[in-house]
């Protein structure tokens, strides 16, 4: 078992990134990793640490973000630095009196020339920029109140971390190590408070080792006219990996990715640039999500290349989508494709075979004289799949603000569990036992199914410059998949009559058993919806006793109710207390036209009582285009693809009323 675990908790005591030759104290993010590999289900996490390598904290956040179950952060006595970066990556974020935290702008050296300086400069504020994203994500501050924090070295107490948002309770226990993180010298921090600045001086006062590190340095290897002084082995490794991944870091930045992302790549990549490209390339494909999986070196290493794909591509965008091309993607406007395609061939050093149309049309969509990929493909699917996403976040069905989304690692059916209410406490009497509590539990399943078509640009389109059947074809591939999703939510409704699907207690979700459902079915009015919001505050929890005291919060009607629903929910000023409207702006109206024509809905917010959930695989939320060179016909083909699955996770939170 990993020496991080003890008593089934993750201990992350000591520097960030390496372990301490003197006391053994610290752990790097593989450590981290294979830890949580031995781990499932909710965790703990108990933090103590003064700081360390920057990067390595992120990729320790990642690792911790990616865990399936509960993380619950325990800041035992301090989390500094790189180890505030770790802390948000709890669920819950707890910190004990007595304990600190501290967020700072990251902070590096370089041995070199001037443009060694200023590219770890620019490495810095990219990592500064990223940091305060994850920040300001979990605390709800501006991105510019974060980097005021930062750049003033900002300390907190408990209740200042909780009222800032980087907490989420504190504990009156006292923390578990009652001393910071000791080895750690807190003097290289201009404003650490001054007990720990004491508790540094009086550890190097005893010579007891120590250890200072903000963010690991950035070294370049001198050339000499003598013989170097060459680092260790192991040092000169570390430096090496660190110019990687700084150069990692810097690619990230120009494809605009988040600090999450980054650090993905940075872990993944293992100090191999090559991969790295191609990863990120890849991710923007599953993620921004721009259609398409390329093969390593797909771009080089000139970020000319890949800032020349991405103007064409905002200008194919534009083009497509027949809107005016905005900043550099203007100087493509009016460029035919083959232009565009013979200028991606040329930004990435291949020289064009020829100028005769089709044979250029040919080289543009397969490179086949090189035997490679072509950029046209991908940047042409990049630029389609935008134009796809429009098409669809334009159609969504509103039904989809009643689910819970979830993430599916794979097609296997998805079990959703429900836990009842926690039983009332009792009294214990002087010298009597606290006795157990018992929870029963609800069970449904579904699972994600994948839903897809096929579609292609051909070579003939290309040469005539013909985009305007492929945009038709995009923009009906994008409603297709919103009105997929639409649907399967709206089915699982209307299932059995609109009393939707059987639960595992073998009713349907409404029912006049449950209380859910209008035993007299009757119109949209004031007092029928008043009606139907109590019985939602009436049901009972998984115990049949506990009171959810569950509060409306949409109104979902088909077409035919709308005007009414309107009506109801709309803010009037009244001119006697009988006028008053007590739904004025307490409900959020949701028409979906596939359902019936007089029946109407009550749902509680999915915050309080999910009632529905929806899942996509890998987290990729909405369809995505992939594209590969034509076989069936000359040109590019393209798949649209969709991976989603709903179902109902309970009955609680949701009434019926059949109209009339």
């Amino acid at each position: 078992m990993s020496k991080l675990i003890v008593d089934g908790e993750l201990m992350l005591y000591g520097p960030v990134g390496f372990t301490d030759f003197w006391d053994e104290s610290g752990f790097t993010s593989s450590q981290v990793v294979e830890a949580l590999g031995e781990l499932s289900g909710d965790i703990v996490v108990r933090l103590n640490s003064g700081g360390g390598i920057a990067m390595e904290g992120s990729a320790i956040h990642n690792a911790l973000k990616r865990h399936d179950g509960r993380v619950t952060v325990k800041i035992d006595a301090i989390a500094a630095s790189a180890a505030s970066l770790i802390a948000m990556a709890g669920d819950q974020i707890e910190m004990s009196l007595g304990t600190l935290m501290m967020i700072h702008e990251p902070s590096g050296m370089t041995l070199g020339p001037a443009d060694d300086h200023r590219r770890t400069a620019g490495v810095l504020d990219t990592m500064t920029g990223v940091f305060a994203q994850v920040y300001g994500k979990r605390t709800g501050l501006s991105e510019k109140e974060i980097r005021q924090m930062m750049k003033d070295e900002t300390w907190m107490a408990p209740q200042e971390a909780l009222a800032n948002g980087f907490a989420t309770s504190v504990s009156e226990h006292a923390p578990t190590a009652p001393t910071a993180d000791a080895a750690f010298d807190y003097r290289t921090y201009a404003k650490a408070p001054d007990r720990l600045k004491r508790l540094a001086g009086e550890r190097k006062a005893m010579g007891l080792p120590m250890v200072a590190v903000a963010a690991a340095p950035h070294k370049r290897k001198d050339v000499t006219m003598t013989e170097p002084n060459l680092a260790a082995p192991d040092d000169q490794a570390a430096a090496n990996m660190q110019d990687v991944n700084s150069r990692i870091y810097q690619l990230c930045t120009f494809a605009k990715m988040t600090l999450l992302e980054a650090n993905e790549i940075v872990l993944d990549a293992k100090g191999d640039f090559a991969k790295a490209q191609t990863m990120v390339i890849n991710h923007l494909a599953d993620q921004d999500p721009m259609g398409g999986r390329v093969s390593p070196n797909h771009f080089g290493d000139s970020n000319g290349s890949v800032m020349v794909a991405r103007d064409i591509e905002d200008a194919l965008y534009a083009r497509i989508a027949g809107k005016p091309a905005q900043g550099r993607a203007s100087e493509w406007q009016g460029r035919s494709l083959l232009e565009m395609g013979a200028a991606l061939l040329e930004a990435r050093g291949e020289r064009v075979i020829s100028r005769n149309r089709d044979r250029l049309a040919t080289q543009i969509m397969s490179s086949g004289s090189t035997h490679s990929t072509s950029d046209f493909p991908f940047v042409t699917g990049n630029a389609a799949n935008r134009f796809m996403l429009d098409a669809y976040r334009a159609v969504e069905t509103p039904l989809k603000q009643l689910a819970r989304v979830r993430n599916a690692a794979n097609f296997k059916a998805m079990t959703i569990g429900r836990m009842s209410e926690m039983p009332r406490l009792e009294e214990v009497l002087e010298g009597a036992e606290i006795t157990y509590g018992s929870r029963s539990e609800a069970k449904e399943t579904y699972r994600v199914k994948t839903y897809a078509k096929m579609f292609g640009i051909s070579r003939e389109a290309l040469i005539n410059d013909d985009l305007d059947a492929f945009s038709d074809t995009l923009r009906a591939f994008g409603q297709a998949a919103a009105q997929t999703e639409a649907d399967l939510i709206a089915d699982l409704l209307l299932d059995n009559d609109g009393l939707g699907p059987l639960l595992d207690d073998g009713v349907t979700l409404f029912a006049n058993a449950r209380g859910n459902k209008a035993v007299t079915a009757s119109a949209l009015t004031i007092s029928s919806v008043s009606d139907g919001r109590k019985a939602l505050r009436d049901q009972k929890g998984l115990d049949n006793e506990t009171p959810l005291s569950l509060k409306p919060q949409f109104l979902i009607v088909g077409s035919g109710n709308e005007t009414t629903a309107e009506q109801i929910i709309a803010a009037i000023t009244p001119s006697a207390t009988e006028e008053v409207n007590p739904f004025s702006g307490k409900l959020s109206l949701l028409v979906e036209p596939r359902l019936e024509e007089d029946a109407w809905r009550l749902f509680a917010s999915p915050d309080q009582a999910p009632i529905l959930e929806i899942a996509y695989l890998n987290g990729v939320q909405q369809p995505k285009l992939e594209t590969r060179e034509g076989w069936n016909t000359l040109g590019t083909e393209f798949r649209a693809i969709l991976d989603f699955g709903c179902g109902i996770t309970g009955w609680r939170g949701a009434y019926l009323n059949e109209g009339e």
